[in-house]
Parts: structure tokens; C-alpha cells; sequence
């Protein structure tokens, strides 16, 4: 996390150092075979900013065009506030692949891992390579599988999505969820259909054209 830390989350290390109170959500989210899509989320509570606006802060210990620089075009970002809560979210501006993603994620220093084999895709990210600061009050890894969850070490499972605490820490963080081939069967059967239905027209169309006659 210290890359994470020293670059991206500047806009934090004052209200670290007055409340030590940070939120951290991180989503993974595979949308299927090779197409996978991230966010990261920052917020504070309000009454840790002691009558100060988080734009003031953000101002005050960031350079804004230096972060969008470093974002690129890997990251959008917009800010949060949810009337108790303010901070930062950050998404990926489109669909990747598993390395463009795990590339994308590098930038918060964490170095995620993300395959398939056809049945199961595969998520696993070293714990030692994600140390959470001890000034997180929360920090969670979320990761959303397209079909059911088959396995995970640690974390919680429900649904379809794993969370894993990061302040728990672990030697190292897992899971594998199901392909869910729900769409490729759809789109095999609807095009079944409608070649079905074109050699039904094409069969009865002439003998209706006879029968007018």
C-alpha cells in the first residue's frame, strides 16, 4: 500500500494524521472470460474533517493534474458524499483483460492475479503485497463472480461475491467462482431459433404463393 499511499491518497495524510480514520472498499468484478472491471473507494467521516470541507483538503495536499496523469487513461475518479461519509472513487473507465486490470491495480499496490480454465475463474492476490496501513478503520476487498461462488481462503462469501478484510490480513487471498455459461446458451439457442424459423418461412412461402393463385 505504500505507493498507493505516498501517490494517490496524498489528500488523506492530513486527516490521517488528525483522525486516523479511513474506509476502504476495492471491487473486482469479472464480467466474464477476459473481461474483468475494478473501482476503489476512499471515504472519512465528515466529523473527522473538524469544520474543514474535503475539497479544502483535497486542494491543499494534492496535485490534482499530477493524479490524472498517473491515472490515465486506466481510472476515472469522482468524489463521494453520502451525507455522513466524503472521499474518493476511483472506476475503470472501460472493460479489461486480466492483465489490463491487474496492471490498473498495480497503482494501488496491489498485485492481483486473475485467470480462467473454462469452469472456474481464478482470483488470488498475495497478502504480503497488500499491507493495509494501520490507520484504515476499514478495508475490504470485494470480488464479484458472474456465477456462484466455489471456494475462497479467507473471506466471507454471499452470493456471488467474496469479501475479504485486509486489516484480518492473510498469508494470501483466494477465490474461484463459477463460468456461468447462461449467456452462451442463450445466444446459441436464439440463433438456432432463428435459423429454424427462416427454413420454416422458406419452406411454406411457396406453396402459400401457390395456393393464392
Amino acid at each position: 500500500m505504500k505507493r498507493f499511499m505516498s501517490v494517490i491518497a496524498l489528500a488523506f495524510a492530513a486527516v490521517l494524521a488528525l483522525s486516523g480514520c479511513v474506509n476502504m472498499n476495492a471491487e473486482v468484478n469479472v464480467l466474464g472470460k477476459d473481461k474483468v472491471a475494478g473501482a476503489m473507494q476512499l471515504t472519512l467521516h465528515k466529523s473527522t474533517l473538524n469544520g474543514v470541507t474535503f475539497e479544502e483538503v483535497l486542494n491543499s495536499q494534492i496535485d490534482v493534474a499530477a493524479m490524472e496523469e498517473q491515472l490515465g487513461d486506466q481510472w476515472s475518479y469522482s468524489k463521494v458524499d453520502d451525507g455522513e461519509n466524503v472521499g474518493l472513487r476511483f472506476e475503470t473507465t472501460s472493460p479489461m483483460t486480466y492483465v489490463q486490470l491487474a496492471d490498473a491495480f498495480s497503482l494501488f499496490g496491489f498485485e492481483i492475479n486473475l485467470s480462467d480454465d473454462g469452469k472456474e475463474y481464478i482470483f488470488s492476490m498475495p497478502g504480503d503485497k497488500a499491507a493495509v496501513d494501520s490507520s484504515f478503520t476499514e478495508a475490504n476487498l470485494h470480488v464479484t463472480f458472474p456465477g456462484a461462488v466455489t471456494s475462497h481462503t479467507p473471506g466471507n462469501a454471499q452470493h456471488h461475491t467474496v469479501t475479504f478484510d485486509m486489516i484480518q490480513g492473510a498469508a494470501s487471498y483466494q477465490a474461484t467462482g463459477k463460468v456461468d455459461h447462461t449467456m452462451f446458451y442463450a445466444a446459441v439457442f436464439g440463433g438456432a431459433l432463428l435459423v429454424l424459423t427462416f427454413v420454416f418461412v422458406g419452406a411454406f412461402a411457396p406453396k402459400a404463393s401457390k395456393e393464392a393463385h
